[in-house]
């Protein structure tokens, strides 16, 4: 058991949105009409990082939960930056550079970075594409359609990598020539959920649920999902309850649920960077439970699951919640 640090808000997530949205702007030239006119890529979806040394900016792209065969879009822009709007319309020649991706990974490797290409099928634009920057306006849009394959690795970090190959009029950007569209989406049964429910905690029976709550199930591969409480801590991967009055969690321990085709939970474990730990705790699901998730033209609706957590092998503490669907988790 923990004692909690803080439980708060959206705050930080508020603070990092404030943040990224400074970003393209902190790597121009503050007074545009000082510069020379360049076509380069806008800012699309959430920039997660500049250019840096030859390394091309990311952007991320959050394509929401998708069912297989389930298929949408996202948006690639480039824009005319300099003291005038395009003088004519200006034809833009974009194309996929997988050269992108091992420069990126090679700048940060120390962060982790991995990105591959996307597997066949999963993106359906064909490339070369043309965009148009018309005349007397500043950028131009072209849609790229993505959809959710049978075999879609969701440990897999993709992104699509681009290169303006040319354009028509004026210079083509040193900095955002270049971009990486990192791309992410949620399983069926990831989201916003309102909870209620119940625990017992055998060591100490007078401890008990926290409830009401929200919490976030989130994706970890095509059919399980984290409990994931926003209000903990900050946003933290554990189990919050009330502790004769104050708020507490039980360290290294966070349910994952597993669920088969019909929306049943077959499973519970402990989330994966908990283990193994020093108090030989682990999840499993209590099989007297209702266990199932119930969809609404095929967007979760509830779930009414039970589970446990064991130390050394003996239950020690029994949940039973019930969860109503709020909408897609921020």
């Amino acid at each position: 058991m923990k004692r909690i640090l803080k439980i708060t808000g959206y705050l930080s997530i508020v603070s990092s949105l404030i943040f990224t949205s400074c970003l393209k702007d902190d790597s121009l030239t503050l007074n545009t009409s000082l510069s020379n006119s360049v076509t380069e890529f806008a800012n699309t979806g959430s920039i997660a990082t500049n250019p840096s040394n030859g390394a091309a900016p990311r952007y991320s792209i959050d394509l929401g939960s998708l069912a297989v065969g389930d298929q949408t879009s996202f948006n690639i822009n480039v824009d005319y930056a300099g003291a005038e709007t395009a003088p004519k319309d200006i034809t833009v020649t974009v194309d996929v550079d997988p050269t992108i991706l091992s420069t990126y990974n090679t700048e940060h490797a120390v962060d982790g970075a991995n990105y591959i290409m996307p597997d066949a099928g999963i993106i359906l634009t064909n490339f070369p594409m043309t965009i148009t920057i018309p005349k007397g306006q500043t950028y131009g849009q072209a849609v790229v359609d993505v959809q959710r394959t049978a075999d879609y690795n969701f440990s897999a970090s993709y992104a699509l990598p681009l290169k303006i190959t040319s354009t028509s009029v004026g210079d083509i950007s040193g900095n955002f020539g270049t971009a990486m569209y990192s791309i992410n989406i949620r399983n069926s049964y990831d989201g916003m959920f309102a909870v209620t429910g119940s625990m017992y905690y055998s060591p100490a029976p007078s401890y008990t649920g926290s409830y009401p709550k929200t919490i976030y199930l989130v994706t970890q591969d095509a059919t399980s999902n984290a409990y994931f409480d926003p209000n903990l801590n900050g946003g933290f991967y554990g189990y919050l309850f009330n502790a004769n009055g104050s708020g507490s969690y039980f360290g290294t321990f966070d349910p994952v649920f597993h669920f088969d085709a019909d929306g049943n939970v077959t499973s519970v474990t402990n989330y994966p960077p908990y283990l193994p730990n020093s108090r030989n705790r682990d999840a499993a699901l209590d099989p007297s439970g209702v266990n199932k998730m119930t969809f609404e033209n095929g967007v979760p609706k509830t779930m009414d699951v039970s589970y446990f957590m064991t130390q050394g092998g003996p239950v020690v503490l029994s949940v039973t919640e019930h969860f109503e669907y709020i909408g897609p988790r921020p």
